[in-house]
Order: structure tokens, then sequence, then C-alpha cells
């Protein structure tokens, strides 16, 4: 009986410590949600000012773009260069006024703009229409003075093609993808940051069930990766002491026999 009470007094304790520790763990988390919007908002603020400051108008006039995207990311200070890209191009759709057509994605290392059809491109062709133009320059602006990488991907809907000129939607959705590539080397960005794929209508992000989900589906992506890109290169079938670490252009030998021992 006495070790049955023991247990009732000891019972109401253990409920207090479980129940403030999960206050605290909903607390952090809380704070982790606060931060993030924060600096989103700070961000969203500071393109806004300097957009007021130095009198750009979407779509208008001569524009000092890269000033206020270089100014924009000094200002704000995110864990990495793909993150504080992320946020100018954000930033720049909600000045543009494009947040029903650009949509953007994101993940811990990669982040991803989706860019439709009808911005991009002349109707039926491949060729970059002057609102896609107009909205390549200003992407090129935030994105040309990196390192991180960029796969630039064409998609297509299902439907097979029709056009008089016999292309496939393998061809369509590659010629695009190479479009946007070569409008952004002309802008400046690295070459070698830059891969086009062409997906077809085998990567769809709606069914193509509707018209406005196949208008949808029709799009270039532009993947952003913060990845470090350095890899291990060992030869098949090669012996222990022969392997070798690759990294950054400096090669190292992995678990080799020093010079002169036998």
């Amino acid at each position: 009986m006495a070790r049955r009470q023991q247990e009732e007094q000891q019972s109401p304790g253990i409920v207090v410590l479980y129940t403030a520790l999960m206050i605290l763990l909903l607390a952090f988390f809380i704070l982790l949600n606060s931060m993030a919007k924060v600096e989103e908002a700070r961000v969203k603020a500071v393109f806004e000012s300097l957009v007021g400051t130095f009198g750009i108008t979407p779509g208008g006039g001569p524009s000092p773009m890269p000033s206020v995207m270089q100014l924009t990311k000094s200002a704000s200070a995110p864990i990495n260069p793909v993150e504080q890209d992320y946020l100018a191009l954000k930033g720049l759709v909600q000045t543009e006024g494009l947040e029903g057509q650009v949509r953007l994605l994101r993940s811990d290392t990669i982040k991803t703009a989706v860019l439709p059809e009808h911005l991009l491109f002349q109707p039926g062709s491949e060729r970059i229409s002057p609102q896609g133009v107009a909205f390549l320059n200003k992407v090129a602006q935030v994105i040309k003075d990196r390192d991180y990488r960029i796969s630039v991907r064409g998609h297509t809907d299902d439907a097979p093609s029709q056009r008089s000129d016999g292309k496939d939607n393998w061809a369509i959705s590659a010629d695009r993808a190479l479009a946007v590539v070569r409008y952004l080397v002309a802008q400046g960005v690295n070459p070698d940051r830059l891969a086009a794929f062409g997906l077809a209508g085998f990567d769809p992000s709606f069914a193509n069930d509707t018209y406005e989900h196949r208008r949808m589906n029709n799009r270039v992506e532009l993947v952003f990766d913060a990845r470090d890109a350095s890899r291990w290169l060992v030869p098949e079938g090669s012996a222990p002491q022969d392997r070798k670490l690759d990294f950054k252009g400096f090669t190292f030998d992995l678990l080799g026999e020093e010079k002169g021992k036998k």
C-alpha cells in the first residue's frame, strides 16, 4: 500500500515534467518558423524600398536592376548564395506581379523557379518573347555572379506534338531549355554552371486533365543546387593504394604506400 501511494505521489511530477518539455519543444519550433518568416519579410521590405528609391517600374524603361539586386543581397545575409538568390527572385516575382505565373519551390539544398511557356516564349515556338527577355534579363542579374550549378529543364504536357516542322515533345522541350541557357550565357552567366535537359511530358507538375493544367505543364524550370559538386574519383577495379580523391582540382592519394617503402 505504501509503495502504491508513493507511485501516485510521483506521477503528477512526471506529467508536469513531460508537459513542460513538450511546451519547450513547441516554443522552439515556433521560434524557428518565426525566424524564417522574418528573414523573408526583411528581404521583401528591403527589395521594395530599393525599388521605390531607384524608381523601377515593372516592365518600364531602362532598369537599374543590377544595382538593386546587388544591394538586396548585401542587405540580407541568408545561409548560402542559393537561399539568398531564391529570396531575391521571390522579391522580383512579387514586384513584377507574377505570383500567379512563376512558381518558386524550395528544399534544404534545392531551389526551383518554374517559368511557364507563355511567359518565356512566343506562341508555338522556342523563340524567347519580349516579355521573356525582360524577365530573364533580371534573373541573370540575380544569378550571374555566383558559382553554384543550375539545371535548366524543359517540359511539355503529354499531348503529341502537332507542330508543322515535325518536332516532337522531346525536341521542343530540349530546344526551349537550350534557348534559355543561351540567353543567360549572353547576359553574362558562366556556361560552366548551366546544363540543359529536355524531359518532354514525362515529369508533369499536374495531371494533364484540364486545359489549365496542360498549360502549366508546358514550362522551363531553373533548378539551383547548393550541394558541393566535389566527388570521389575511384577507378573501378583499382587496388586500394591506387585510389585517389579529386577535390576541387586537387588530387590526393588514398591509402597509398610511402615512397621508398617496400
